[in-house]
Parts: C-alpha cells; sequence; structure tokens
C-alpha cells in the first residue's frame, strides 16, 4: 500500500471527517430538528385547540341561561301537552271547546286539520265553524290570542247569516276559523 504524502494524507482526513459529520448530520441531526419541528406546530394546533375549548368553555354559562329561559317558556304552557298526535289533538279540541263556552259562541261544527310544518314547529289545527253576534265573536278571538298554550288563527271567514236585508234582532255572523296551535315535541326538554 502505498503512502500519501502528508498534505494529501491530511486532506483525505478532512474529508473523511466532513463525510463522517455528514451522514452525523444528515442521519441523526436533521431528523431530530425535524421532529422538533413537528412537534412544534403540533403544539401550537393543541395551543389553537385549547384557545377554542376555553372559548367554548366561557360561553356555557350563556348557554345555560338560554337552556333556563326554554325551560321556563315550556313550563309556562306555551305548548300543547301531551304526549303524541291524539292527544294534541284532543287537548287541543277541549282547549277551544272551553274558550267557546266561556266567550258564549255555538260551535257548529270542527274538523281536524293537516299539521303544518312552521320553521322549527310542528302545528297541529282544527277548523271550526260557529254562529254568533259579533260582539261575541270578538270575544272568542280576544281568548284565542290571550290563551295558554298559544292559539294561531291561520284563516277567518265571516258572512252575515241570514242575508244583508235582516233587520230583527241580534245579527248573527256564520264563522268559520283555522285555528292552530305548537305541540311540544319528543326530545324537546
Amino acid at each position: 500500500m502505498r503512502r500519501l504524502s502528508k498534505s494529501a494524507s491530511r486532506l483525505t482526513a478532512l474529508a473523511l471527517l466532513a463525510a463522517a459529520l455528514s451522514v452525523v448530520l444528515l442521519g441523526v441531526v436533521l431528523p431530530v430538528a425535524e421532529r422538533f419541528q413537528e412537534l412544534a406546530l403540533a403544539l401550537e394546533e393543541e395551543r389553537r385547540q385549547l384557545r377554542d375549548y376555553a372559548a367554548f368553555a366561557a360561553q356555557q354559562p350563556q348557554l345555560e341561561a338560554v337552556g333556563e329561559r326554554h325551560r321556563a317558556e315550556l313550563e309556562r304552557g306555551e305548548f300543547l301537552p301531551g304526549e303524541g298526535e291524539l292527544d294534541w289533538r284532543s287537548n287541543l279540541q277541549g282547549v277551544l271547546t272551553r274558550l267557546a263556552e266561556e266567550s258564549g259562541v255555538r260551535i257548529t261544527s270542527a274538523r281536524q286539520l293537516p299539521d303544518r310544518e312552521r320553521g322549527p314547529f310542528m302545528l297541529v289545527g282544527m277548523g271550526l265553524n260557529m254562529t254568533a253576534d259579533i260582539e261575541t265573536v270578538q270575544s272568542f278571538l280576544y281568548a284565542l290570542e290571550t290563551a295558554r298554550p298559544y292559539l294561531f288563527v291561520e284563516a277567518a271567514d265571516m258572512s252575515p247569516l241570514g242575508g244583508i236585508g235582516r233587520e230583527s234582532g241580534p245579527r248573527l255572523l256564520e264563522v268559520r276559523l283555522d285555528i292552530f296551535a305548537a305541540p311540544r315535541r319528543e326530545g324537546e326538554p
């Protein structure tokens, strides 16, 4: 084997040292640096998530207050009570009958109306035909407006009974009303 000159051996030693350092740099230092960068990014993402969770947790009292208001509204009887469609319809008929009796209205016929969707609410309804004078109809409409559960008159048709030229006795109206109420749905508190 041939001996290298002193400068060549130094140059070769420096090249071997550079190669060894390159292997160490490429094999150890760069993967460790990449891993640290990945961990720094993951840590920053977790910090962002923690800020989001903290902001959400800060809203918890407000959400609880909204839930309490919702439960209080339900307890005030603003929705039609009952466990299902038959209960709702029966309760609506009972409420309408009671209000009609209290107002002095004589219901001549009642019919079930198809359910309607209004935003998040389902409405069940009844159509009523009745005969009454104008003051009694006003009293009945006021009772509907102020009743609990809330009742909605979606259609009203009124016409004089017995023709226009009738002069004797109080003037009676033939009235048709479509009345709806919102029941408390399953899954609501």
